[in-house]
């Protein structure tokens, strides 16, 4: 697996693994950079591999949802994602390091992660695919990398962050519709 921190890649996409549907690669021109990996059927539970590490991303609650990341295997929480209704969600590391994470209202599926200073540092933007039995029907997502940014050795991390918090909304919204319909009925 490539370093992004290595080979600078300012433009990247996430792609469905051809060899498990619930996989996604991080693919640039140098080659794979990250890849996502759901553990549950639920799709609550991923990992991330990059070539800084192996992380686990857990996504916990209702009424106060929140995500956390941790190295694999590990028992601390390393970062905790809470989203916001009227504003952006954070993802707040234990470093002190925070990001702020803006989801697209117009124009598509996809977010911003923001620095403290509100410069984007990674964006992504998710294409439909043609299956809809698949686990998601989003299969592909263009990267784009602030090659700028502050925290260069954390945008493959950020990048499969934000990937999983799309595919995680896409999937929750697309099972609401069923039990919004099944409650109408």
């Amino acid at each position: 697996m490539k370093s992004l921190v290595e080979f600078l890649s300012p433009t990247l996409e996430w792609l469905k693994s051809v060899s498990t549907p619930t996989d996604f690669e991080l693919r640039g021109h140098a080659g794979v950079f990250a890849t996502l990996t759901f553990l549950d059927e639920q799709c609550t539970l991923a990992r991330i591999k990059t070539a800084e590490g192996t992380w686990t991303l857990k996504h916990l609650g209702i009424l106060t949802p929140a995500v956390t990341l941790r190295e694999e295997g590990g028992k601390t929480n390393l970062a905790t994602y809470h989203p916001h209704t009227l504003r952006p969600g954070q993802l707040q590391f234990e470093d002190g390091a925070f990001f702020d994470w803006m989801k697209y209202h117009d124009g598509g599926v996809g977010g911003t992660f923001l620095d403290p200073g509100g410069l984007p540092m990674v964006r992504l933007h998710a294409h439909a695919g043609k299956d809809p039995e698949a686990v998601s029907s989003l299969e592909s997502c263009d990267v784009d990398l602030n090659q700028a940014s502050i925290a260069p050795q954390r945008h493959a991390l950020l990048a499969a962050f934000g990937w999983f918090l799309i595919l995680f909304d896409h999937l929750k919204d697309r099972d609401d519709v069923p039990a919004e319909t099944a409650l109408r009925l």
